[in-house]
């Protein structure tokens, strides 16, 4: 084996909490296979962004991210904020509760197969998402005011709502977000936004808004099938207003990945796309992890991400 350091970034708080007992049980394993291996814990005053951060300005080029997709979401933007795209290898260590993200990886969940991918070092050149949007607390401006990069799928209106309000769930389970996506319908108002994105354009009331790199999210939906890491373009899908009886009828298409057969569905590649409110505000999410408000851009960045498949 490549004895070449590998650096863990460990969130010990991913699936509330329960990541750091798995993690404490398969660390005599790593560090049999990987002697050189170093480890740092997130905690109250450094997150995941700022561990990332802070290993590729001290110079690690090989990092693994022990966690969920919120774990592999603030360490892209600790990396594309410390410029390691095009420095460094990454590797997720999924230890969290949806990890939807190494479904299009195919990343191994048994060790023994996760340390065999990592000898094998396959790796691809994975695109990364950028979002320019409105921060919660700021009232709609002229200006786009936050910023953040995301690795596999972005959603906006009804599926950020679910993402905030699964936030305070009493309980955390790969079902929680299908379960409360049926949960919360008959609360949920569609927002009125302007959708354009190379060269077309919607204006109405929407139910969801996707934007993906990888093609799962929510506990194994799959709501942007024709997503690719590889591709140039973001894959794009949009549903305007859906009854709640129409959704129920059709819900079962959203694993099956034939979502776009429901006429009210649109799904494309694009390589820029801009969501303007109309009326109603529309929420965003990226990776499970809740942001801000419309209005957005999302776009790739032209720098990729080495990731080990």
């Amino acid at each position: 084996m490549d004895e070449t350091n590998w650096h863990f970034l460990v969130n010990p708080a991913a699936r509330r909490g329960k990541a750091k007992e798995r993690w404490q049980k398969i660390l005599p394993k790593l560090r049999a296979a990987l002697p050189e291996m170093t480890v740092e814990e997130s905690n109250a005053t450094d997150g995941m962004a700022h561990l990332a951060t802070a290993a590729v300005r001290a110079g690690y080029t090989k990092l693994v991210g022990v966690g969920g997709d919120g774990t592999h979401h603030h360490i892209i933007n600790g990396i594309v904020t410390a410029g390691g795209l095009g420095k460094v290898t990454y590797v997720p260590l999924p230890l969290g509760t949806g990890n939807d993200w190494i479904r299009t990886l195919k990343t191994p969940r048994n060790i023994d197969r996760w340390l065999e991918m990592l000898r094998q070092e396959k790796t691809m050149l994975h695109a990364v998402g950028k979002l320019r949007f409105t921060a919660q607390d700021t009232p709609p401006a002229h200006e786009l005011s936050q910023t953040a990069y995301f690795l596999n799928v972005a959603g906006m209106a009804y599926d950020a709502e679910v993402v905030r309000r699964s936030e305070k769930a009493r309980f955390k389970h790969r079902l929680i977000y299908p379960i409360l996506t049926l949960l919360y319908l008959r609360d949920f108002t569609a927002p009125s936004v302007r959708i354009d994105y190379d060269g077309d354009s919607f204006t109405g009331p929407v139910h969801t808004i996707n934007f993906g790199i990888g093609r799962y999210s929510g506990g194994g939906m799959r709501l942007v099938p024709h997503a690719d890491p590889n591709r140039e373009t973001l894959a794009l899908t949009f549903a305007r207003r859906l009854s709640a009886l129409k959704i129920l009828l059709e819900s079962w298409r959203f694993y099956a990945g034939s979502i776009g057969q429901v006429r009210e569905v649109t799904m494309t590649h694009v390589n820029t796309v801009s969501v303007s409110p109309v009326t109603g505000t529309a929420e965003l999410e990226a990776d499970g992890e809740w942001l801000g408000i419309a209005p957005l851009e999302v776009s790739l960045l032209s720098e990729r991400l080495r990731v080990v498949v």
